[in-house]
């Protein structure tokens, strides 16, 4: 498989599993034997701090900072997070976004209005990227069997998009390994409920 350049940053806030969520999208492209670069995690360890990961995929890979405009895909586990990646947002991005707001801490102490979900989404639209896709992640997470794996729903997802430089069945694949044992089933159920959802019309 040549694949010479593709794009990943991967946006929420701490706890939603951002780095797990990557290292999901490191192992497929391992597993395919695809040169990769990989950030260090950007942003604030503790939960609801914000934080991204980007990943760099491709033989004409050699740096993993993602230069602006040269996005392919944004996994945005959370609405705001993913808004702050826009000048990485162009024509070529595709964005997979979950659709529940987590209002920064900062705005609550300084009593900043927070956009709702539809404001965020119209001005992610307004950036012109190929394709958004909505998820309601936590809820995909719930009916799998716990929210705490929101991000697998998006992985899921992700993987419908047709937009990873990955075979079918690669990145469920690398999920089932890097997964801890007691987590596996469950990770399945919520990938499998993010790629349905994802591939519906609409």
């Amino acid at each position: 498989m040549d694949v010479r350049e593709f794009n990943v940053i991967v946006a929420g806030v701490g706890g939603q599993g951002i780095l797990f969520t990557t290292n999901v999208i490191a192992r497929a492209a391992l597993k395919l034997g695809l040169n990769f670069a990989q950030s260090e995690v950007h942003g604030l360890s503790q939960r609801y701090g914000s934080i991204r990961t980007e990943l760099r995929i491709g033989s004409g890979v050699s740096s993993p900072l993602i230069l602006e405009g040269t996005l392919d895909l944004l996994l945005a586990l959370e609405p705001l997070e993913g808004l702050r990646q826009a000048p990485y947002i162009s024509e070529r991005t595709t964005v997979v976004m979950n659709d529940h707001v987590i209002p920064p801490v900062g705005a609550y102490l300084e009593r900043f209005p927070i956009p709702s979900f539809e404001e965020v989404l119209e001005l992610m639209k307004g950036l012109g990227p190929k394709k958004v896709i909505v998820l309601s992640a936590y809820d995909l997470a719930k009916k799998a069997g716990d929210y705490i794996v929101a991000n697998t729903v998006m992985l899921g997802a992700a993987q419908a998009t047709g937009v990873l430089p990955f075979p079918e069945g690669a990145l469920r694949e690398a999920l089932e390994e890097v997964s801890p044992s007691r987590y596996r089933d469950l990770n399945l159920r919520a990938f499998d409920l993010g790629r349905e959802a994802a591939s519906l019309p609409g």
